[in-house]
């Protein structure tokens, strides 16, 4: 694919080929966590429940991890934009070193977090 790429496609199609990507992944997420849920449902009724409450803090983490990709992308396209391959590559890396300091900083704090976070909403030993 060329840098004319989305100068010279018509503008239908251009909009159903990059939207296309965005609604099948809303559409698996969505679907996975109603199949998740359907099989934890039966596990327990305290699992259910662990389940929806961790729910929020999961697309949390998402939103975090989605609003620092859209920036990055921004920054590549950017430079991109400027002909400035050396600080689009500069931007790539520092957008892999933030995906991974997000991860790291995330798992750590909801490992600690996670547990007074459950028992705010229930007393359920099962459950926190």
């Amino acid at each position: 694919m060329n840098d004319t790429f989305m100068k010279e496609k018509p503008i239908l199609p251009l909009i159903l080929s990059m939207s296309l990507p965005m609604v099948l992944s809303m559409l698996v997420n969505s679907l996975y966590n109603i199949v998740d849920s359907f099989f934890v449902a039966q596990i327990s009724e305290e699992a259910m429940t662990a389940l929806s409450l961790v729910y929020p803090v999961q697309n949390f983490i998402n939103a975090v991890g989605i609003g620092f990709g859209v920036g990055i992308n921004a920054v590549i396209a950017f430079h991109l934009g400027a002909k400035d391959h050396k600080k689009a590559d500069q931007a790539a890396t520092q957008g892999l070193v933030l995906a991974v300091i997000h991860g790291a900083v995330m798992t750590v704090c909801c490992i600690a977090i996670m547990p007074v976070f459950l028992r705010m909403f229930t007393s359920s030993e099962a459950v926190s």
